[in-house]
């Protein structure tokens, strides 16, 4: 009788294992996760050939350690600490990293439909050109900061500035905008290096 309810336990231990999903690698929120709860994140990615420096980062007015996966691939991604606080982290490139919402390479409406309410954009030049503007909806309170460009070199010189424009208008729709960096903050409560 004990070897049947011993084969059972086994048997129920073994299917509970089988319904947990996998943690998607290059979902962008769960690494924010990662980096925010587990000191020694970096484990998780030993293939990812990371590489830490040290440096004046002028868009943070300061110095940074800067860490890069994958560096000079498709994949690459950057978290930044500030000391030994991890504070954000972002990519540029159109790899595999992703979030529930849109990723690098989608066109402005995937994240607009995912938001389910509309979204606008700041202009296309200066410091941080085309931030995306998230005042309300599904999205409009996370903590991931998604900046677009249009698909041409040429822009419209009235995008040229720090104003906010409505995506539903037919010159902001002419631009063909799709997403050209994600930034995610990583909660205070992170844990820190070393």
């Amino acid at each position: 009788m004990k070897k049947i309810l011993l084969l059972f336990v086994a048997i129920a231990i073994a299917s509970c294992q089988k319904d947990k999903e996998p943690i998607d690698p290059w979902d962008a929120p769960s690494l924010v996760e990662q980096i925010a709860t587990n000191q020694n994140w970096e484990d998780e990615y030993s293939d990812a050939n990371i590489t830490e420096e040290t440096k004046f980062v002028d868009e943070y007015g300061g110095v940074r350690t800067v860490m890069t996966l994958y560096p000079g691939t498709l994949d690459e991604l950057t978290v930044i600490y500030n000391d030994s606080l991890p504070q954000e982290l972002y990519w540029n490139k159109s790899g595999q990293w992703t979030t529930p919402y849109g990723k690098v390479g989608d066109p402005i409406e995937v994240l607009q439909k995912a938001n389910n309410a509309p979204i606008s954009f700041y202009g296309l030049g200066y410091d941080l050109p085309g931030k995306v503007k998230i005042d309300s909806g599904q999205i409009a309170d996370k903590k991931i900061t998604y900046t677009v460009r249009p698909t041409s070199d040429v822009i419209p010189s009235e995008y040229y500035s720090y104003n906010s424009f409505d995506l539903s208008s037919k010159e902001s729709q002419d631009l063909k905008l799709f997403i050209n960096r994600i930034q995610i903050e990583i909660p205070k409560t992170a844990t820190t290096t070393q």
